[in-house]
């Protein structure tokens, strides 16, 4: 659901800040009063391409951010920036995301009815996808897609066994020769770094275990050596410490270094021990650095990349492994699906094709209510390929007026038009479709009278389901509204701007008066318009 909608310098807003609840909001004003803008900025945020002429003038870039809540209240926040010079960006939650993408994510959050590009509905899939939920069949559907995928698996299977036996064979050998070089190399991940380390000190050993031995004659061993040197300078200056207490401190410090270049001493006593010359370790030291050089060489630039050669490996080679009496279970099983796809298929069509008559006589019942008793809608069927979703290629038809033929419904051109079939769509699909938000622009085009009140009616059923955002010019329809905003057009600092305002009580019943035509707001009129809030809150 959307939550709010912020806008900065788009078109003719300087600035706004719009938060959205549950129900049906309306947005009403004057014509050319901006209505349109704001639905163009919500379109922009979802992914829509949008011309730079859009960035108002004396700014460098348009601003626009969205925040919906998905999976309970969890936030998803979008933010896109439309520059007046380069391109443009879109963050959602933080992350920069490609218009492609985005576009993507706004699908599944907002559908827009009054243009054509941001139609769920106008797509073939997803009207296949309507009708069987429409149907109840979306449990059936995806037991079929799971068959469906398994046969695809199975055969797949099948293929790469029969496909060649001499090449599977030689294959087969390759892996297998692979598999047992690589296992009797038995390569660790990190090893060649472990062994270059051990190879460089094992080449200098004679020269640390020299410099090793030095160092602990030096400190420990020798006449004079450096521990037999603070020991005496040690010893001596405890002497005068009765004498001038101040060399404690010196005392403590230097004894506390002999100590520690006698530790040191043992050290390296116990290391000179260690590091000796040990030409046929270092040899084989060598050979095994060689010996991963060369499956590096063959196999990958890294043990990583050897290791995944060797996983990769096994895998095919474990998949190859099937014996003949596993082809022939396999094969037993890939017609055992094929039997059960056909009925499954032939199921879905008919009860589609059941759907499908109902939808019609519900959809033409809709639209007669609309004021449009002269359009036809029909669902055709063509029989295709059988595929994940069965062998129906569903679409749905429209005939506009008399006489005129049957057209895809993503051909209509008017938009009034276009979205009251849409509404009449999603009354009927309201509990079965996912897509929480739906935008409703020029949905009242061409109707008036009692026609109104009866698509008042049917969007507050809708928002029974969704959030329903309608911009209209029609008092009827206003008057349904949770939340009614008024879109105005005024002069701040000789500049055009658009401003919004949350309007209830007297200010509302002010608007649906302006709207039901009169000059003069008479008490008359004012009273038809209370009447006409109360009857549509009843």
């Amino acid at each position: 659901m959307l939550k709010s909608l912020e806008i900065k310098g788009f078109a003719l807003i300087d600035e706004l800040s719009l938060s959205f609840g549950k129900g049906l909001t309306v947005f009403t004003g004057e014509t050319g009063a901006g209505k349109s803008i704001i639905v163009g900025a919500l379109q922009s945020v979802l992914g829509e391409r949008v011309d730079t002429s859009v960035v108002r003038s004396g700014e460098i870039a348009a601003r626009i951010g969205a925040t919906f809540t998905v999976s309970g209240e969890e936030a998803l926040v979008i933010n896109r920036e439309i520059p007046r010079e380069g391109r443009s960006r879109a963050v959602v939650n933080d992350t920069h995301t490609p218009l492609t993408q985005l576009r993507i994510i706004g699908d599944n959050l907002v559908d827009l009815h009054g243009q054509h590009e941001h139609q769920m509905l106008l797509k073939v899939q997803a009207q296949l996808c309507a009708l069987d939920s429409f149907a109840g069949l979306d449990a059936v559907k995806s037991s079929h897609e799971g068959h469906f995928r398994s046969r695809v698996e199975i055969s797949r299977k099948i293929r790469l066994i029969e496909e060649g036996e001499k090449e599977r064979l030689a294959r087969k050998d390759y892996l297998q020769f692979v598999v047992r070089e690589l296992e009797e190399t038995n390569i660790r991940e990190g090893e060649e770094v472990e062994l270059r380390e051990e190879e460089r000190v094992l080449a200098s050993a004679e020269k640390l275990h020299q410099a090793a031995g030095h160092a602990v004659e030096t400190i420990y061993q020798m006449d004079g050596s450096l521990t037999d040197g603070l020991g005496r300078v040690t010893a001596s200056l405890a002497e005068l410490m009765e004498v001038d207490g101040r060399l404690s401190e010196i005392v403590e410090l230097l004894d506390t270094s002999r100590t520690q270049l006698e530790e040191a001493s043992y050290l390296l006593r116990d290391y000179r021990d260690k590091v000796t010359a040990d030409p046929r370790k270092l040899a084989r030291i060598s050979d095994r650095l060689a010996l991963i050089g060369d499956m590096k060489k063959k196999y990958g630039s890294s043990e990583e990349e050897i290791l995944d050669f060797l996983r990769e490996s096994r895998e095919e080679l474990e998949a190859m492994g099937l014996d003949e009496e596993d082809v022939g279970t396999l094969k037993a099983r890939e017609e055992e699906l094929s039997r059960d796809l056909v009925r499954m298929a032939n199921d879905l069509s008919s009860s589609r094709r059941s759907a499908a008559e109902e939808l019609q006589e519900r959809v033409q019942e809709e639209l007669s209510d609309l004021a449009m008793e002269r359009v036809r809608f029909h669902v055709d069927f063509e029989e295709v390929p059988h595929n994940e979703t069965g062998q129906d290629l569903v679409e749905f038809l429209i005939s506009p007026n008399p006489g005129e033929p049957l057209l895809p419904l993503r051909k209509i051109v008017s938009g009034g038009e276009l979205s009251r079939i849409m509404l009449a769509l999603k009354r009927i699909l309201a509990g079965s479709d996912g897509i929480p938000t739906l935008v409703f622009d020029e949905v009242d085009s061409g109707i008036g009278g009692r026609v109104a009140g009866v698509l008042g009616k049917k969007l507050k059923e809708i928002s029974n389901h969704h959030q329903v955002l309608c911009i209209t010019h029609l008092a009827p329809v206003a008057a349904f509204a949770d939340q009614h905003i008024l879109v105005e057009k005024m002069s701040r600092n000789n500049r055009t701007v658009v401003q919004v305002k949350y309007i209830s009580d007297d200010d509302r019943v002010g608007e649906i008066a302006r709207m039901m035509g009169g000059l003069e707001l008479t008490t008359h009129i004012l009273e038809s318009a209370r009447e006409l809030l109360e009857e549509s809150c009843g």
